[in-house]
């Protein structure tokens, strides 16, 4: 089955900043988080993004719930590039005023 995750992509000085956000019921596939690697890797091929130059953040919208769980975050996803493909992402919770633009 399809996933379907929404795409920012931003010139953030010598970086491209690509922002995936979780659809959450309008995602009929899996979740953006737990296939990082393989939509990263579509996103620079499909863009033509220089890989070494991406920065990637996934960014879980709000869901409308009254517990810390369902809060709107943003992760970095430190990924390597073996040339082919993402793998190994290691997360770090970031705040949107460290990429507003």
């Amino acid at each position: 089955m399809p996933s379907l995750c929404g795409i920012q992509i931003r010139k953030m000085d010598n970086r491209m900043l690509v922002i995936l956000t979780e659809l959450y019921e309008q995602n009929p596939g899996s979740s953006v988080t737990g296939l990082i690697g393989s939509v990263a890797g579509e996103v620079v091929k499909h863009y033509g993004i220089p890989p070494e130059t991406a920065v990637f953040i996934v960014h879980n919208p709000e869901r409308s719930a009254h517990h810390e769980f369902f809060a709107e975050t943003f992760y970095f996803a430190h990924m390597k590039w073996d040339g082919e493909k993402y793998s190994y992402p290691e997360w770090e919770k970031t705040g949107e005023e460290s990429f507003e633009f």
